[in-house]
């Protein structure tokens, strides 16, 4: 990987870590010194975001998953990261296990159970004929999980923005945000404060989509621990679990790649595996895989219509589901498709865009129908499981799943180490890219990765507190909230990559063919 022109500076003087940590620890102090200022800070900013961005999001989104097939199937397709004469660093398996990791990320695991279930009980507005809580109703409720966390959403996280980076980098180019807008505008700006700008941006949006998945399975560890005699499920107990989780991941990111975040990753997949099989034998496994098929293609025929749902304040709904997820995997999308670039080298283009864009996805929506259809079957059976939804939230979903399976016993604490397991190769991963960026080092000092930990961990803890210290019900809506104001700024830099990645793609296969 390219690093940016070394300069005299240490990493801790460079203007990209003063930009990037400098708005989250105001939010940080803001928040200690007067929580009500950031809960209305939180939750004006992400209504005002919402209804002014949420439409242009709707059809970037769908737009860049286009340009992403379309690279992939015509002849640029051939092109190879890093180089004709690059070589993959990583196993096909090990490859596919940091993606799935990565970009799934513990909000994944999260919302794998819960989100179908909500959409079972009240069907989104593009079903509104179908009867919530019914049989109909599961179809629908998996076709909009798989929107949400199926082909336009990994699209987003790491297609194009991926290319621009690839094919940059072997222009000379560093692999930081900055680079997305080479050849968009003049070099002076890139390389000056508008540079160091984008560069600390990103970072922010970045660390805000982590902080949300710590803090969604923070409160699914605690609403679990909280199940035992002598624990109640409290903010005192939410955050002792996110400093253990903290303590985890910044353990793994200062031990680097090759070693802790690839280990956690395949332990990860293999994990998974086991879950799964166990949720095809020990639950309805007929019943899922034929909704599964069905399911999907509720969701391809469906998928234009849900994509472009109306957003408007009189719809709240897209506000809540589509555009929050939107402008979640937005704000990761820089840092992600960075990462991406790092371990995709000696991949294809056709190569990145079918396993990010349509691999990954699919495996994903099959995951998210084992837990989240078990959950719907055990639901239309009698089994009272949108009873703990109601009474505890989205937190209490995986484990009221899990405890009306056969083994239980062995499932619940497979299931909650899954979880940790997927949030922590997803943090660690995200404080190593967060280091690069500000450094400008392929390998970051340990020092400014235990830093990026720290700071995620930190702003967990104060997002909680804001959810819970003012008498909400729940925290999720304060995480949403954040994650949504700071994917603002990195949107130009994931729309230039529309127009950015297939014209160098081009541009780079009309090079090659003259040069053979």
């Amino acid at each position: 990987m390219s690093e940016i022109p070394t300069t005299s500076r240490s990493w801790w003087k460079q203007p990209p870590l003063w930009v990037g940590a400098g708005p989250l620890l105001i939010f940080l102090v803001v928040s200690a010194i007067d929580l009500a200022l950031a809960k209305h800070f939180t939750e004006t900013g992400k209504a005002i975001v919402s209804n002014a961005l949420g439409g242009i999001w709707q059809w970037m989104v769908l737009l860049l998953f286009l340009i992403a097939i379309a690279i992939a199937i015509s002849p640029v397709g051939r092109l190879r990261l890093g180089g004709e004469d690059a070589k993959p660093s990583l196993k096909f398996f090990d490859w596919c296990a940091v993606l799935i990791c990565t970009l799934l990320a513990g909000g994944g695991v999260f919302w794998s159970a819960a989100e179908p279930l909500f959409h079972f009980q009240t069907p989104s507005p593009t079903f509104e004929g179908v009867t919530g809580g019914t049989a109909a109703a599961v179809d629908p409720a998996l076709a909009v999980s798989f929107l949400h966390w199926g082909f336009l959403a990994w699209a987003l996280v790491a297609t194009t923005t991926t290319i621009t980076y690839s094919i940059l980098e072997r222009r000379g180019e560093p692999l930081r945000p900055r680079t997305l807008l080479v050849n968009i505008l003049p070099r002076q700006l890139v390389d000056g404060p508008l540079g160091d700008l984008a560069d600390g941006l990103s970072v922010v949006a970045a660390i805000a989509g982590t902080v949300g998945p710590l803090g969604f399975l923070s409160l699914q560890l605690s609403n679990a621990a909280g199940q035992l005699p002598w624990l109640s499920d409290s903010a005192g107990l939410q955050s002792v679990v996110v400093l253990m989780l903290t303590a985890v991941f910044a353990t793994s990111t200062v031990s680097g790649i090759q070693k802790g975040i690839k280990w956690l990753s395949e332990l990860n997949v293999w994990l998974t595996i086991g879950m799964a099989a166990a949720l095809l034998l020990l639950g309805p496994g007929l019943w899922l895989i034929q909704h599964f098929f069905s399911g999907f293609l509720t969701y391809l025929i469906h998928l234009p219509q849900m994509a472009l749902a109306q957003n408007d304040s009189a719809n709240n709904w897209v506000n809540g589901w589509t555009v929050f997820y939107w402008g979640w995997f937005l704000g990761y999308a820089p840092l992600m498709g960075l990462f991406t670039a790092g371990v995709s080298r000696g991949r294809s283009l056709r190569e990145l865009v079918l396993a990010v864009a349509i691999f990954c996805p699919i495996v994903t929506n099959l995951w998210f129908t084992l837990l989240g259809g078990t959950g719907m079957h055990l639901e239309l059976a009698g089994a009272g499981i949108t009873d703990a939804l109601a009474q505890n939230g989205a937190a209490a979903a995986l484990l009221a799943i899990l405890s009306a399976l056969p083994l239980s016993g062995l499932l619940i604490p497979v299931g909650l180490i899954l979880v940790v397991l997927f949030m922590c190769t997803s943090a660690d991963s995200m404080s190593y890219a967060a280091a690069m960026v500000v450094s400008g080092r392929n390998e970051p000092p340990p020092a400014l990765r235990l830093f990026w930990a720290l700071m995620i961990g930190s702003l967990t803890l104060v997002l909680l507190r804001i959810g819970t210290g003012l008498g909400d019900s729940t925290s999720i809506d304060a995480l949403q909230a954040f994650i949504v104001i700071t994917a603002v700024p990195v949107t130009p830099l994931v729309l230039f990559t529309l127009w950015s990645a297939p014209r160098l793609a081009w541009k780079e296969s009309l090079k090659q063919n003259r040069s053979n």
